[in-house]
């Protein structure tokens, strides 16, 4: 079950991109994959070896979260009858949803009560910034409220979040991204014995084949969904202050998303025109050699699992300044080019990013042996075998 958004509401994400990446090792070790996949293809586009099944997307073109949701809602009504159907006709033996989105959960959790099949889902994260934070419906709603989302939509997202928390307590395996993600979902009522963690991967043998036309044209440069909880906006208070000190400073945004034309007009009201560029929706090739064109990589967001957009950014050299959230803390702790401020401190962002423009060159490049030492211990190959031993496990207990 492979639902991604439209390109014009967010990128490729960490999700989808581990997908494509899992997927060819399970092709090259035997695994025949039959795939539910929204338009446009991902799959064939990458040319991997598997049998596909396309469902358009409706309002694909549309703006705004709510007409997005009312999309992808009947996207799932009708992937949820399409998937029994191409389940009972391929003959499949166990059903997979490689992200715990609505749209890729319920239709797999609708087909595996249907065929009973066994049921493995890969989370990724749950929009929870602390192991110690109170799970009520309350204290979630007020965490979308404080990011910056409406009521209703902050409604909804709650909504959201506690349909995906009852489903995932009635899967049979949960592939987890890491040990954060995986003790919050015991916390959340998830079986222990239930949940394996395997992490996440980076391409390191194509980022190294990926050029630089303009070395160092951006002074920092984000990569992600356009949107509040990847702290955007945080970004761009930082940077209208950094720019007053440092006026040649530049900052390239690259993706797309629901709150991209806000931020454009953000950026025209601080008056940021000259020193924030705007890049939308790129390939691999293009972003990574976006990415070497930077100095430091900005990441304030607010949720993740593990954080695939900052293992990219080391692999290319760059340092990182980030949000001391869980997942980052436990997947790049040890890092010593990475750099933790507290969440939703902008003042202490705009400090570290500011320190890093200001280093001598020999410190900076001291800086990006590190980044590019500490990328080599993701590697795509061992995270899918992980997945698939989960898989045999359990399609060898059923």
């Amino acid at each position: 079950m492979f639902f991604h958004p439209s390109p014009h509401v967010t990128a490729l994400g960490g999700a989808e991109k581990r997908f494509l990446e899992t997927s060819k090792i399970f092709v090259e070790k035997g695994l025949e994959l039959v795939v539910l996949e929204s338009n446009p293809s991902l799959l064939k586009r990458q040319n991997i070896q598997c049998q596909v099944y396309t469902l358009p997307s409706p309002f694909s073109k549309c703006h705004g979260w709510f007409t997005i949701y009312f999309g992808w809602v009947l996207w799932t009504i009708l992937a949820c009858f399409r998937s029994v159907s191409i389940t009972r006709k391929t003959k499949c033996r166990f059903v997979f949803a490689p992200n715990n989105t609505v749209p890729n959960l319920l239709p797999a959790y609708f087909t595996h009560a249907v065929t009973h099949l066994p049921l493995c889902v890969v989370v990724h994260h749950m929009d929870v910034t602390s192991e110690n934070l109170n799970m009520s419906f309350q204290t979630i709603l007020e965490t979308y409220k404080k990011i910056g989302y409406a009521p209703s939509v902050s409604f909804l997202k709650t909504l959201a979040f506690f349909a995906i928390t009852r489903l995932l307590e009635k899967v049979d395996r949960c592939i987890t991204v890491s040990n954060f993600t995986a003790r919050i979902l015991t916390r959340l009522g998830v079986a222990s014995n239930k949940i394996h963690v395997s992490g996440n991967g980076v391409d390191l043998q194509f980022i190294r084949q990926v050029s630089v036309q303009h070395k160092k044209m951006f002074s920092a440069v984000f990569v992600g969904r356009v949107s509040k909880e990847k702290g955007v906006f945080d970004l761009l208070e930082a940077w209208r202050q950094i720019v007053t000190g440092k006026g040649d400073s530049r900052l390239l945004i690259i993706g797309t998303g629901p709150d991209l034309i806000k931020v454009e007009e953000t950026i025209v009201h601080y008056g940021l025109k000259e020193s924030v560029a705007v890049c939308g929706s790129v390939d691999d090739l293009q972003m990574y050699s976006m990415l070497k064109s930077g100095k430091v990589f900005v990441f304030p967001s607010r949720f993740e699992g593990w954080g695939l957009a900052v293992a990219e950014a080391l692999a290319c050299g760059l340092p990182v300044v980030c949000y001391d959230i869980p997942a980052l803390r436990e997947v790049f702790g040890e890092c010593r080019s990475v750099f933790f401020v507290p969440l939703g401190d902008i003042k202490k962002l705009l400090i570290a990013t500011r320190k890093i423009l200001e280093l001598e060159q020999r410190e900076y490049d001291r800086l990006v042996e590190i980044s590019k030492n500490y990328a080599r211990r993701f590697a795509w190959s061992e995270v899918a075998l992980k997945d698939l031993q989960s898989i045999r496990e359990l399609r060898t207990a059923y």
